[in-house]
């Protein structure tokens, strides 16, 4: 969690940025003034970015992109970068390439999004959703394939499976040929496929159930809580979550873990804010600048 606050940045907490970390890549959502600061001090190297996906045209959210690309370009970097974004986001690259005139070395692709399936990463893939904020605004849900189910290490050793190679084959769903002509198919061996992780994004949103439906089964939903339930009529003029109406998406959907982000920066303690919602969902943190969390991989 890059930058955890909202609107306005503190001594405490910078502005929107996620850093997702998978193996040896990493998914930036949102980009708030600063974000490549916080990537220093959170140890993450820009240039293994692969993809940025923007929520939405305000600038708390990606006032950091101007001085990150342009990070990008000092460091040499050749591999293309993937931003995504709601329409308008095109023209914002383009107009900050043209007021500040760098010509980046490597490839910058934009695409703009009204939601669906946006991008495909090597065993995952990238939603997009419009969510309900005061202007056209994504949440997004980052999903792993299906894995092959548990191996069955005395099942395969009584068809007559040689311990090495053939166990690597049928554990990655391929068929195997036996030196006596058997094929043996990995549902033979295999459990029921498990799950991959998931995580959703969804910050600067009213509660809405598409992000409830969305979040069905994920191991975290990173959500918007933005005010305490004390001031739910300000948090419904301005497009935003209160940390209790979070808390009831979160219990709604079932996830293993809410993540409350994009706090206002009139809240310099916090513990009455994470109170509240914990009475509703227990499973709730309240995030900090450079809170880390890891996701295990399903059982």
């Amino acid at each position: 969690m890059l930058g955890t606050g909202g609107a306005i940045p503190t001594l405490s907490r910078s502005l929107p940025s996620t850093a997702l970390k998978r193996e040896g890549e990493i998914l930036l959502f949102d980009c708030g003034e600063g974000t490549q600061l916080q990537m220093k001090k959170a140890g993450l190297s820009i240039m293994k970015l692969s993809a940025i996906f923007i929520s939405h045209l305000h600038g708390d959210h990606l006032t950091g992109l101007p001085g990150l690309l342009m990070t990008l370009v000092h460091l040499s970097r050749k591999e293309s970068l993937y931003i995504f974004g709601p329409p308008g986001i095109n023209a914002y690259i383009d107009s900050t390439k043209n007021c500040i005139g760098f010509s980046p070395e490597y490839d910058i692709t934009v695409e703009e999004t009204t939601g669906g399936r946006i991008y495909e990463g090597s065993g995952y893939r990238v939603e997009a959703l419009p969510v309900d904020h005061t202007i056209f605004t994504l949440a997004y849900v980052f999903e792993e394939e299906k894995r092959p189910g548990r191996f069955y290490v005395e099942k395969a050793k009584k068809l007559g499976i040689p311990e090495g190679p053939l166990f690597n084959r049928l554990q990655k769903g391929k068929d195997v040929e036996l030196n006596d002509g058997r094929i043996v198919h990995p549902e033979d061996v295999l459990g029921s496929p498990r799950r991959g992780r998931k995580i959703v994004y969804a910050v600067d949103t009213r509660p809405c159930q598409v992000v409830a439906d969305s979040s069905k089964g994920a191991d975290i939903l990173i959500h918007d809580g933005m005010f305490s339930d004390q001031l739910r009529e300000e948090a419904d003029q301005k497009g935003h979550s209160t940390v209790v109406q979070a808390a009831r998406i979160a219990r709604k959907a079932g996830v293993s873990r809410l993540v409350l982000s994009h706090i206002s920066p009139r809240y310099s303690e916090t513990d009455a804010l994470l109170n509240e919602a914990l009475v509703i969902y227990p499973s709730t943190i309240l995030a900090d600048d450079l809170s880390e969390f890891e996701i295990p991989l399903p059982e």
